[in-house]
């Protein structure tokens, strides 16, 4: 990658939406979607008087719930994973920060979203029906306080990782 390629890519690439990690408590979970990846504030309209022809936005109090959805086939896992699944259940808080990553073709991460303060809102699992053969999927519907995106340069990665301590795993 040239230096001139750091700051100015000619030639952008679209990111795919197949190629993300999820990461809670730093163990990799294998997830096969995640939706509801959203940052929005809430606003309200004031009208000052005298002043016909605009109206300014003022960011209102949070008044709703925040959710994320992630999907993953149902399965037997190793021992950490089962014992890390027992934090899945309803009502129960995510310890620590959830951590996805979202890489480009080249596997160089993209973006990384930071969910704090995860909360389980509701566990479904999908329909049985004996005359399909497709995978059970076991959905985790999450209430959060905060998300937080970082769009990342590739040049920088390297070091955010090997300062994090997180060059191991990938």
């Amino acid at each position: 990658m040239s230096a001139e390629t750091v700051f100015w890519n000619p030639r952008p690439e679209p990111v795919p939406s197949y190629k993300f990690q999820v990461f809670i408590n730093n163990i990799r979970m294998g997830f096969s979607r995640v939706t509801n990846i959203e940052e929005s504030i809430e606003t309200e309209p004031l009208q000052e008087g005298g002043v016909n022809d605009r109206v300014y936005s003022l960011r209102a109090p949070v008044r709703g719930e925040k959710t994320l959805v992630l999907e993953r086939g149902a399965g037997t896992r190793g021992l950490v994973l089962e014992l890390l699944t027992l934090r899945f259940r309803v009502g129960q808080r995510i310890p620590g920060t959830m951590l996805i990553l979202v890489s480009g073709r080249d596997g160089a991460i993209t973006n990384i979203y930071e969910v704090h303060g995860a909360v389980i809102k509701k566990c479904k699992v999908g329909n049985l029906d004996a005359m399909s053969s497709e995978v059970l999927i076991e959905s985790f519907e999450l209430t959060y306080e905060t998300l937080e995106s970082h769009p990342l340069a590739s040049s920088i990665v390297g070091s955010i990782m090997s300062a994090a301590g997180l060059s191991a795993i990938f």
